[in-house]
């Protein structure tokens, strides 16, 4: 009979072997009995997991809306249990995710102008938040703002830093400038606001944001056809900027390259055209295409196809297609369809194991999620919903009318979709089942009208 050193060791072999992309394979083997849990949610085995896989996987997608609180989609539906519920209950709109944080404003985008009266760092899966934050005094007169989010611990792997300080660069720009500035959760202050000059520049929201070292890479646009780069370093609170590739800005997206430098995706038909950056000798940026990849076996040959970014840690791109967005991992040639059809929209990565889900409960670095105005918040947020649902019940009930069939499925769907984000999202189980009793009734009626 083996000992049992031997046993554990040979559990604990398999049990590492359980992907990370399927965070419910581990939950699941902690309900086993007894001794599972105690080893699956020791934080040495934890630990152990993370060191063996190393590349924190792909979980989802926050996809951002207008009107409510962004969606999260699973890339899979063997991501749960992982369920990121929002930690705060406005709307709220998420800029950046990073090292397993997220990054939120307030308000969301309803318009071009619209710009961050709070902004927010989250933590979903240890299930903390850094409390509501104003942004740096250049925050009330930008026209167009991107923030971004790090792990600002020291020699850090970011495999499981959830807790650990952080920084957050904002960038903001006007009529005549680029204006940058960090916040420290160590300190709770802003740095010293940088500014680039350049008139009519306007930084594009919704672009992926690389992270190369310390510095961050946003595209900002200056005419309808002209576009720079500019370059924004965290610690040496530098801002500077550069040509962009030979390509209309509206047609790629940055990236961080295999080779761990700055480069950019863009589609042409099927084919994926990948470029990289070379420093010339007096430190200007050359651009050069680097690799053509044809992905017309992977990809319906018929869809329009375009590049919003690439996950580096993951190694995974994602596009925009006929259906859609798709993710594709070019290793294992593997392609992931979601039912996410809008382009804005954030990746989120991280490791999501039994351990974790047990230090929520444990007292953290940051200030727990509060109760502060919540019954207002509620309130406020609940009449937006109902609204919205209201509108699209009339538009509904036109369609049916106008026997326009397809339409009035689309707004049954919207609402359904609608509900279910804003009651999950605040826990409110009974008034769900509720709500999903009475768009019953809705569907019943639209039915009937149809017959």
């Amino acid at each position: 009979m083996p000992s049992p050193e031997l046993c554990h060791d040979l559990l604990v072999d398999i049990l590492t072997r359980l992907p990370p992309d399927d965070p419910g394979c581990l939950f699941r083997a902690s309900l086993v009995c007894t001794a599972w849990r105690a080893l699956l949610t020791s934080p040495e085995f934890g630990r152990h997991y993370r060191e063996v896989h190393r590349t924190p996987p792909l979980l989802g997608f926050f996809e951002n809306h207008d009107t409510v609180t962004p969606w999260f989609a699973p890339s899979s539906p063997a991501a749960s249990p992982f369920p990121p519920l929002f930690p705060d209950r406005r709307g709220l709109q998420v800029l950046d995710s990073r090292h397993g944080l997220v990054l939120l404003r307030n308000p969301i985008r309803i318009t071009e102008e619209d710009h961050a009266v709070s902004l927010i760092v989250w933590d979903p899966v240890g299930r903390r938040q850094w409390e509501s934050f104003p942004p740096p005094d250049f925050g009330s007169t930008i026209l167009c703002d991107v923030g971004v989010v790090v792990c600002a611990a020291d020699d850090c792997d970011h495999l499981g830093c959830h807790g650990s300080p952080f920084l957050v660069g904002y960038v903001g720009t006007d009529y005549r400038s680029a204006h940058a500035s960090v916040f420290s959760s160590e300190t709770n202050s802003w740095s010293p606001v940088v500014s680039c000059p350049h008139p009519d520049v306007e930084i594009l929201r919704g672009q992926p944001k690389p992270l190369i070292g310390n510095a961050v890479y946003f595209i900002c646009e200056y005419h309808p056809d002209e576009s720079f780069i500019l370059c924004f370093d965290l610690f040496s609170r530098k801002l500077s900027k550069f040509d962009g590739p030979p390509i209309h800005h509206y047609k790629h997206a940055l990236m961080k390259t295999e080779e761990g430098v700055l480069g950019c995706a863009s589609m042409e038909g099927s084919l994926l055209c990948l470029w990289s950056t070379e420093a010339g000798p007096d430190g200007a940026v050359a651009w050069m295409e680097s690799r053509v990849i044809d992905l017309h076996k992977l990809l319906p040959s018929n869809s329009f196809l375009h590049v919003i970014g690439f996950e580096d840690r993951a190694g995974v791109y994602y596009l925009t297609a006929d259906y859609g967005v798709a993710t594709v991992d070019l290793k294992s040639g593997q392609v992931n369809k979601m039912s996410i059809i809008d382009s804005n929209i954030v990746p989120y990565t991280s490791f999501y194991t039994p351990d974790q889900a047990v230090e929520v409960a444990q007292e953290g670095r940051w200030e727990e999620v509060g109760d502060k105005e919540e019954e207002e918040a509620d309130e406020e947020v609940e009449q937006q919903v109902e609204k919205a649902v209201q509108e699209l019940f009339t538009k509904g009930s036109k369609a049916l009318k106008d026997e326009d069939f397809f339409g009035a499925e689309d707004c049954k769907r919207r609402i359904l979709k609608i509900r279910l984000g804003f009651f999950l999202s605040t826990w409110h189980l009974p008034l769900l089942l509720q709500s999903l009793a009475e768009a019953c009734v809705h569907m019943d009626c639209w039915i009937q009208c149809s017959n």
